[in-house]
């Protein structure tokens, strides 16, 4: 009896050390996958802490990016269904040793004030960070050590099928949201919020990205208010790193600038503050842009739309669509324009978002309990 009892309890805490550490990693990577970008944006921070700064449309970055949330989430999937577990108790100690280390010297010499590890989802302290490190790196050494007692819900038979949907999920998952935009948006400067309420009307609910929200003109004079009291439709052109903006669209850019001018929409480009001149007039001598270029916070310019450029539309000052480099709209002569390619995507809940990927596998699972 004594015997059982403690298998019964052996077995429960690495239960909820499985599921503390794979409910975590599938989301980390999950939440990385849906904003590379916002991702490389953080990790480049990093590295230029460090002395090792990285131009904004790095390949490496994207690279790493992709492969970061890929390797949580398979290493989720793989925790949570009990699949390899001596590969993957081994290979989530050693990545959380790893991760644990690094949030000891980030919470050490503190280069950035959120680690970053949930992108926009979720903001963590450097020493909230560290103490979930620390709490996650003991789950995992309990797993590792009492790797048996994981209980496996897929049999090994059909575990070659769910481990490659997993692998092409995320990472098919991670490219559509580097190519277009977040597949699901967690900056404050998602479609639906109106900046002008946040700006003038801050609550304690409100982002310090939106109630600080500040552009200026070439001369550098305060041009907010004016911006966000417009009437009628606003298109921004954000240029978060004008530097390396991709000039290969400036023609549709142009051509969106034109029709706006036909159907007195206002068109302004949006740069970094910190840009200099001969950026900014390379940019116009490369574009042929004649449209006015403000400029502004550069993280804000980053959240407001993850590309370089991008496009974003306001209506008195309300935030109703966005577009990456790669799906820019065609304003029709009546003044329309097509909706984001990506929408369709970006509009699903979570809910449906997440069974996109429990569906494929019901079977598989229920079908191994069952026989169980």
């Amino acid at each position: 009896m004594k015997h059982k009892t403690r298998h019964i309890t052996i077995w429960s805490i690495v239960t909820v050390c499985r599921l503390l550490l794979a409910g975590t990693l599938v989301f980390s990577g999950f939440v990385k996958a849906v904003d590379p970008i916002g991702m490389l944006h953080k990790i480049n921070v990093y590295f230029t802490h460090w002395g090792l700064h990285f131009p904004s449309n790095s390949l490496t970055l994207k690279v790493l990016v992709i492969s970061l949330s890929t390797a949580e989430f398979i290493l989720g999937i793989y925790l949570l269904l009990g699949m390899r577990r001596r590969f993957t108790t081994v290979v989530t100690l050693s990545f959380i040793a790893v991760m644990t280390l690094l949030t000891l010297l980030i919470n050490i010499y503190n280069p950035v004030p959120d680690c970053g590890c949930f992108g926009e989802a979720i903001t963590l302290t450097n020493e909230q960070t560290l103490g979930k490190n620390i709490i996650l790196l003991c789950s995992a050494i309990i797993c590792f050590a009492k790797k048996k007692y994981m209980l496996r819900l897929i049999s090994e038979r059909n575990q070659w099928i769910t481990s490659l949907y997993s692998w092409a999920y995320i990472i098919l998952l991670g490219l559509y949201s580097l190519h277009y935009l977040p597949s699901i948006d967690f900056t404050p400067f998602k479609t639906g919020v109106d900046i002008k309420k946040a700006y003038y009307s801050p609550d304690s609910l409100t982002p310090a990205s939106l109630a600080s929200f500040d552009c200026f003109d070439k001369y550098g004079n305060p041009i907010t208010e004016t911006l966000l009291n417009e009437h009628g439709f606003t298109f921004l052109l954000t240029l978060p790193d004008i530097r390396y903006a991709d000039d290969g669209c400036n023609d549709r850019i142009n051509d969106i600038y034109d029709a706006c001018q036909d159907s007195n929409y206002h068109f302004y480009g949006l740069a970094n503050i910190n840009a200099d001149s001969m950026a900014i007039n390379k940019w116009i001598d490369l574009t042929g842009a004649t449209y006015p270029i403000l400029t502004a916070d550069p993280n804000q310019i980053n959240a407001m739309v993850r590309s370089n450029p991008g496009l974003l539309l306001l209506h008195n000052g309300k935030i109703i669509e966005k577009w990456s480099n790669n799906n820019l709209p065609v304003i029709t002569t009546e003044g329309k324009w097509t909706p984001s390619q990506n929408k369709w995507l970006a509009d699903l809940s979570y809910i449906k978002l997440i069974l996109w990927f429990i569906l494929p596998h019901y079977n598989n699972i229920r079908s191994y309990l069952d026989w169980q």
